[in-house]
C-alpha cells in the first residue's frame, strides 16, 4: 500500500499542472528524437556503403600516413565527441584501420581526450553560469552524481543509459574532480572499447578476406566478460552507497 503525505501530493500536482501547461514539450520530444534516430541511421548506412566501397583504398592511404595516421584519427575522435557527432562508427572505424589491439588502444586515447575537453569546455565555460539557474530536480540529481563521485562516472561509462557525448558534458556542470573524471573515464572505456573496436576489425577481415567474422573471437569474449563482470561490480557497489545514504537519511 503506498501513502503519500502532503508533499508528495503537492509534488505530483506540481507534476500534473506542468503536464497541463506545457503540453509542447511532450509533443516536440517525440519528432525530435525520430529526426535524430533517422539522421544517424543515414549516416551509418552511408558511412558502411562508404567503407565497403572504398575499404583497400582507404587501408592503403592510411599505412602511408604511418604514425601521424593514429594522430590524425584522434583529431578527428575529439572533434566528433565535441561536436556532439556520433562516435561509434569511428570506433568501428579504428578497429578496422589499425587492428584489434592497436585499434583499441588508439580509440581509448581518442574517446578519453575527446571526453576530457567535453568535460572541461562545461567546467570552465558552463559551470557557473548554470550552477546560479539549475532548478530545484536537476540539483537533487547532480547531488546524487556527486555523492557517488567515481562510481558515477564509472556505471555511466559501462551502462550507456546516457548518450556518451551529453555524460561528457552532463559530468562537466558537477563538483566532481576532473582527475577522478579522467581516470575512471579512461579504465572503465577499455571493456566496450575492447569489444566495438574487436567489431570494426572482424567487419573490415570480413569484407576483405572473406574470412570468418568471429576471427580472433578471444579478444572479443575477453571484452565481453571484462564488461559484464565491471557492470555487476559497479552496480553493486552503488546499490550499497545508496542504501548506506538512505539509512542516514532515515537515522
Amino acid at each position: 500500500m503506498i501513502k503519500l503525505n502532503a508533499k508528495g501530493s503537492s509534488a505530483i500536482t506540481e507534476d500534473l499542472s506542468d503536464v497541463k501547461t506545457n503540453p509542447m514539450n511532450y509533443r516536440i520530444i517525440h519528432p525530435i528524437k525520430a529526426i535524430i534516430i533517422v539522421l544517424t541511421l543515414v549516416f551509418l548506412i552511408t558511412t558502411a556503403f562508404f567503407f565497403q566501397k572504398y575499404s583497400s583504398e582507404i587501408i592503403n592511404w592510411v599505412d602511408h600516413l604511418g604514425w601521424f595516421a593514429p594522430l590524425l584519427f584522434l583529431i578527428i575522435y575529439c572533434f566528433a565527441t565535441i561536436m556532439f557527432l556520433p562516435t561509434m562508427v569511428l570506433t568501428l572505424a579504428g578497429g578496422a584501420l589499425f587492428g584489434p589491439f592497436l585499434g583499441t588502444l588508439v580509440n581509448l586515447l581518442s574517446a578519453t581526450s575527446g571526453a576530457a575537453f567535453s568535460f572541461l569546455i562545461t567546467r570552465h565555460l558552463g559551470y557557473d553560469w548554470f550552477s546560479q539557474r539549475k532548478g530545484k530536480r536537476l540539483r537533487k540529481l547532480i547531488a546524487a552524481v556527486e555523492q557517488r563521485g567515481w562510481m558515477s562516472v564509472a556505471f555511466l561509462r559501462l551502462v550507456p543509459i546516457v548518450p556518451y557525448n551529453l555524460v561528457n558534458y552532463g559530468l562537466g556542470l558537477t563538483a566532481i574532480k576532473f582527475r577522478s573524471y579522467l581516470i575512471t573515464t579512461f579504465i572503465f572505456l577499455i571493456p566496450a572499447e575492447i569489444v566495438y573496436t574487436y567489431f570494426g576489425y572482424a567487419g573490415m577481415e570480413a569484407l576483405l578476406k572473406q574470412g570468418a567474422f568471429y576471427k580472433n573471437r578471444g579478444v572479443l569474449i575477453a571484452g565481453l566478460v571484462i564488461l559484464l563482470l565491471c557492470i555487476i561490480k559497479i552496480a553493486h557497489l552503488n546499490g550499497f552507497r545508496f542504501k548506506r545514504s538512505e539509512k542516514k537519511i532515515i537515522e
